[in-house]
């Protein structure tokens, strides 16, 4: 036999599961562009922040300032590494003279489902959620009226970002399938925003490329282009935006004003992530790793397998996809559910049998794929 090794369970582990293949197979891995990067040392972190791209650091803007300072992060349906760059935001508050009781936390989430207690400290650690208050966003109330984007987008942002004296964003960046990228604006709208201001820019804005591909869109893409406006209508002050590696690992940050620090961050990830297809092949297994909340990611079965061949996903996480999540429950969501979801995904179309290999089983995931799919 052969063993191939995948990580799987982020934010749970992050273990490692060995697969045994067939001695006479021939077996082709993809590996990202950034596997053989270092991770980031502390000095190298510190130097990130303190250079900053098109604004000033967080150390000169939070100088003098007496009331509260948001720091936001992402929730667990994400892989930015926020507990690696977290202390050292704090580091340079403190050398501003702000005191830990002026610091709190804005789970920055649009409307995903909330974060508890533990989820907080997965993201950021025990020691951060014992020291600082940290809140989630409510989509539906506590926003303050900034007026409306250039695309007619109404930006009611949460009250407290709104108010606080320095708002500093921790995002990751990777390929996004509508904004083209994670990070920058996106941490504010839809990451602060009400579900008003969401929707709008999620349904009312339509923006289409040509070859139909949103992934790396970024020049042009009217969606993105409205985040980072209601970013900036936001005084959003410093953008910290992450790239990690296929461990989430932080290999670097590009950290500043949220165009500039953000568009510099998304040309390192680009190519840091850099995957190229397979050849094309009889099996493709996939892994959910490191977003498996957010279900599989099938692209490199779609890109490599042959025509009639066998397309399988490894989807092992503790916390299982996300069943909750307030766009879905406002839009198609309950239509779907009334018409006995008639929709049911093939997500191979070039596939003969399609698995997947995971440690929970759920009705709710397995009623969005076709029958034929095997569990």
């Amino acid at each position: 036999m052969q063993q191939i090794s995948l990580r799987v369970n982020e934010h749970y582990g992050d273990e490692i599961i060995n697969l045994n293949l067939p001695k006479r197979w021939k077996i082709h891995t993809v590996e990202m562009a950034c596997k053989d990067t270092p991770q980031m040392d502390d000095d190298e972190i510190r130097t990130a922040l303190d250079n900053t791209v098109g604004a000033k650091n967080i150390e000169e803007q939070a100088r003098g300032k007496t009331g509260k300072i948001v720091i936001t992060c992402d929730d667990l349906s994400r892989p930015t590494p926020a507990d690696r760059v977290f202390p050292f935001i704090v580091e340079q508050l403190h050398n501003a003279g702000i005191s830990d009781n002026q610091i709190f936390i804005l789970g920055s989430f649009g409307c995903h489902n909330p974060m508890n207690l533990d989820s907080f400290a997965r993201k950021l650690g025990d020691q951060v959620v014992a020291k600082y208050d940290c809140v989630n966003h409510n989509p539906f109330q506590n926003f303050e009226n900034l007026g409306r984007t250039s695309r007619g987008t109404p930006v009611h942002v949460n009250k407290e970002f709104a108010s606080a004296d320095i708002r500093i964003c921790i995002s990751g960046v990777k390929k996004h399938i509508w904004a083209g990228a994670g990070g920058g604006g996106k941490a504010v709208l839809p990451g602060v925003s009400s579900i008003e201001t969401i929707l709008y820019n999620h349904s009312i804005i339509k923006g289409r490329r040509p070859d139909n591909r949103r992934i790396w869109w970024i020049k042009d893409n009217p969606e993105r282009q409205d985040m980072q406006e209601t970013a900036r209508m936001a005084r959003l002050n410093v953008s910290v935006n992450c790239v990690y590696n296929h461990r989430r690992e932080l290999i670097d940050l590009a950290a500043g004003h949220v165009d500039d620090a953000w568009k510099k961050a998304v040309g390192i990830c680009y190519k840091a992530h850099n995957s190229p297809s397979a050849p094309e092949s009889d099996v493709v297994i996939v892994n959910a790793y490191p977003q498996a909340d957010q279900d599989i990611d099938w692209w490199g079965a779609q890109e490599s397998l042959r025509e009639g061949g066998t397309a399988v996903a490894v989807h092992r996480f503790t916390a299982g996809r996300a069943l909750l999540h307030y766009r879905a429950e406002q839009m198609g969501a309950p239509w779907q559910r009334i018409c006995g979801y008639p929709t049911r995904r093939w997500p191979v179309k070039q596939a003969d049998r399609i698995l997947v290999f995971t440690d929970r089983l759920s009705k709710r995931q397995m009623l969005t794929y076709d029958d034929r799919v095997e569990w």
